[in-house]
């Protein structure tokens, strides 16, 4: 297959729709994805989306929260555009079909989450990823978007501009083209992501020459179901706002449970051991069916004794360096969602701000797509190639959860550097160096990159860490 197109999405979740659903009309709109079977963590997303809509909240606040949680490093004024445009971005949710839950009074109800400083956090339930998923996939089926299934992508750029994709089944030239690929959690041992979030897209930014940023910034989820190596079951942060208790073996508190997530994750990670009493929370069958189902798959009865936690990788504050419309340091290449670094969560995320973020500034990427100018191409782009994608190693896992894991030192980054550098050159291995060098390179703890070797800021380290892939690209 090959087309000429207005729009090119590599990636089909919450990012990639938002684009679609904004592009003018008559837009001539592809969607390139993994499919089905690999699918991203967009409807595993269990919080809320943040937006000032509550009586007691504004976009000047939810700025401030923003920037405090992001530890020195948030790109301000990214970070105001779009807590400005949070309420406009509910509104559009909302007439595209997307049911939130309602507050007595009728209006939305709100959630207090992990670094607000008030309940900011509008949701479906336990299961809002799900519910927005929902909503934007029947809406784009009354859209003319054509859809792809393919996971081999390579950007094409002629004459330093991106002209579009190709892929092992062929090529697809555009005006604009949109990676929204997703994060890179599946890169760790222990994840609250889709198996297939391994940081593709942001690979095939930077194997192009975009530049990337902050790919030293990965956060960690501190209260998720101790099930192992591999996915794990997000237990929300919603449950702590709830009211639900972070306890140690003896059963005492040890942590304020709604501190940023770092804070909770290295408190929890200082305990060895620690659990998640649910036995506080009222109705809690109804306010989170998603996570008693997800308990009661492995036989676990929340009200019964508190529920084994530990931190797990979640969401990757790093990837390709975008601003707050999508733009990339590659013409014609535009970035949304997880796999785009825009400075809107510094070193550390706020609760919420994702799904914000993505909803926005996929957006705006779909709205301007047709300003973008038709793409030259030269004889032979249309002509497919065979691009080889190799499966995730299973030692990059293991190596990343090890040294570049939630507590990191200099000895356990050198040593991770080391052995992945000792690997196959993949694209997954390519990152994932990427990811282990820019953590060896920040010499400092801040946000979520925690040292237990230096764990102060330094004043030094105190700006974003901007980066391009190594050259020759293997992979």
């Amino acid at each position: 297959m090959s087309g000429s197109y207005d729009l090119v999405i590599v990636g089909g979740g919450i990012a990639g729709l938002c684009a679609a659903l904004a592009a003018p009309e008559g837009a001539r709109i592809v969607v390139i994805d993994k499919g089905e079977a690999r699918a991203g963590s967009s409807p595993l997303a269990q919080g809320g989306i943040a937006a000032a809509v509550g009586s007691d909240d504004s976009p000047e606040l939810h700025a401030r929260d923003t920037i405090d949680a992001g530890a020195g490093l948030c790109d301000e004024p990214t970070v105001r555009d779009i807590c400005a445009a949070g309420p406009d971005a509910i509104a559009w949710l909302q007439a595209l079909g997307c049911t939130f839950d309602l507050a007595p009074d009728g209006g939305l109800d709100v959630a207090r989450e992990g670094g607000q400083t008030v309940a900011r956090s509008v949701h479906w339930r336990d299961a809002t990823g799900a519910e927005i998923v929902r909503a934007l996939r029947e809406a784009v089926r009354a859209r003319n978007v054509e859809r792809v299934t393919d996971p081999a992508v390579l950007l094409a750029v002629l004459d330093s501009r991106c002209v579009g994709i190709r892929t092992s089944h062929g090529s697809y030239t555009a005006r604009a083209t949109l990676l929204a690929t997703g994060g890179a959690g599946g890169l760790w041992g222990h994840t609250t992501n889709a198996l297939g979030a391994t940081g593709d897209g942001i690979w095939l930014g930077a194997r192009a020459g975009a530049q990337v940023a902050d790919l030293e910034f990965m956060q960690f989820h501190p209260t998720v179901l101790d099930l192992g190596e591999g996915q794990r079951v997000l237990l929300t942060e919603a449950l702590r706002g709830d009211g639900a208790l972070l306890v140690d073996e003896r059963g005492e508190r040890f942590v304020d449970e709604l501190a940023p997530r770092h804070v909770v994750a290295r408190a929890i990670l200082s305990r060895g051991r620690a659990f998640l009493d649910l036995r506080t929370i009222d109705d809690l069958e109804q306010r989170f069916p998603t996570v008693v189902a997800g308990l009661a798959r492995h036989s676990i009865d929340p009200h019964a004794s508190p529920v084994p936690v530990s931190p797990a990788a979640h969401y990757f504050i790093g990837g390709v360096a975008a601003d707050a419309e999508g733009r990339t340091s590659i013409p014609g290449l535009f970035a949304a969602g997880e796999c785009a670094a825009t400075g809107m969560h510094g070193a550390n995320r706020m609760a919420g701000n994702s799904l914000l973020e993505t909803v926005i500034v996929g957006r705006r990427v779909g709205a301007r797509a047709l300003d973008e100018p038709e793409p030259r191409t030269r004889d032979g782009f249309t002509h497919p190639v065979i691009i080889r994608w190799h499966d995730l190693d299973p030692a990059i896992p293991r190596i990343m959860w090890t040294g570049v894991g939630p507590i990191r030192d200099a000895d356990g980054l050198q040593t991770a550097v080391e052995q992945l550098d000792a690997l196959p050159p993949t694209p997954h291995r390519n990152l994932a160096l990427m990811i282990a060098r820019a953590a060896r390179a920040r010499a400092e703890s801040r946000g979520v990159h925690l040292r237990a070797d230096l764990p102060e800021p330094d004043p030094a380290f105190a700006q974003r860490s901007f980066d391009h892939a190594p050259s020759p690209v293997r992979d």
